[in-house]
């Protein structure tokens, strides 16, 4: 028997992304750590690693519990076929946690990581020059209690938006329209935390907060609370770009490709969203801007990837032992979800 055996695994292009991301995350730090003679910290790990485990772990599982041997055509029911369409749904939907673990990547001073110093006041010259005025000042003539009732309602929209529209595809199109979007939006999200690490900032709520004078007030406490549980769970410097502009953008645009009637349905909520976090005071106008800019090429080379390398194969070389062991696993397992399988004690 041969020392070690060379096991070959499919990994989605979603995963190869994510796994890009992690591990350049966890790279950079421990350069950087190591040129400001500083350790890890606990924040360093407590995302990355995890993530990185999971997702190798998600893709082991997969190979050796449904992508194993067939089992014989009169040996009846088994575990991995009942099982299969399951767990295909576990690794198609998979993406959506990921894409937080992505974002709670930079929680506490992560995003200080490159650049140490905030940038809101580079941001805050970015609008004067390119629109002559600082837009969530301006739009304080026309803050009432139904338009913010209105505008928080949008911006919370942003959470509900991504598993609308992947809902419709999933369930309406075929099932490569949704990993596209996943993707698109895994790739958006990519960029736009890549941009959160070169340009920190904490937003126009903090620093123009002087010129604030009329309060963004509405009588619903329910939307209150939502609001406040959105601050609470944001990170602290997650402005340029913004990633709801973002990936409500690249969201739309798959929503368009796969239903032209879910288009026009999303549009006000779409559009008031953008509007909102302006609006809310969340954002600078550039951020907004950046946001447009950045999605319809994350939406083209997501497609471009996807069609190309829409699964990368891999082989790794384990010890003969573990696959044999493993393949026991597997074949026991499926002996005793078999009907009428009687077990057998020696």
């Amino acid at each position: 028997m041969p020392s070690s055996t060379r096991v070959s695994f499919r990994l989605r292009l979603e995963d190869v992304v994510a796994l890009t991301f992690f591990l350049i995350n966890l790279a950079v730090r421990i350069f950087v750590r190591g040129v400001r003679h500083s350790n890890l910290n606990p924040a360093d790990v407590l995302v990355i690693i995890p993530a990185v485990s999971l997702l190798l772990a998600k893709e082991i599982v997969h190979y050796f519990f449904t992508a194993g041997r067939e089992p014989h055509p009169a040996s009846g029911p088994r575990l991995r076929e009942f099982v299969r369409p399951y767990w295909e749904i576990v690794r198609d939907w998979f993406p959506f946690l990921v894409i937080l673990m992505m974002y709670y990547s930079l929680w506490g001073d992560a995003t200080h990581l490159l650049v140490t110093t905030d940038r809101d006041k580079e941001l805050i010259a970015w609008d004067q020059r390119l629109f002559g005025f600082q837009a969530s000042v301006a739009m304080q003539r026309f803050i009432s209690p139904p338009l913010t009732t209105w505008m928080e309602l949008a911006y919370a929209f942003h959470i509900v938006n991504i598993p609308l529209v992947a809902c419709f595809i999933y369930l309406r199109r075929p099932r490569a329209r949704f990993r596209e979007m996943m993707a698109g939006v895994l790739v958006v999200t990519f960029l736009g935390v890549l941009g959160y690490l070169l340009v920190p900032a904490i937003g126009p709520i903090f620093t123009l907060r002087d010129q604030y004078t009329v309060p963004l007030s509405q009588p619903l406490a329910v939307v209150n609370r939502q609001i406040e549980f959105m601050d609470y769970a944001r990170i602290q410097r997650d402005v340029f770009p913004s990633l709801h502009v973002g990936i409500s953008f690249v969201v739309w645009m798959y929503a368009c490709r796969n239903s032209r009637r879910l288009f026009w349905i999303l549009a006000p909520l779409i559009l008031s969203l953008w509007v909102s976090t302006v609006y809310l005071r969340y954002h600078y106008l550039v951020d907004v801007l950046a946001g447009l800019l950045l999605a319809p090429p994350c939406f083209l080379l997501a497609n471009w990837l996807f069609q190309r390398w829409g699964e990368v194969r891999f082989g790794v070389a384990i010890p003969a032992s573990w696959a044999a062991r493993l393949r026991a696993w597997g074949a026991a397992a499926e002996d005793a979800a078999a009907p009428g399988k009687a077990e057998v004690h020696p």
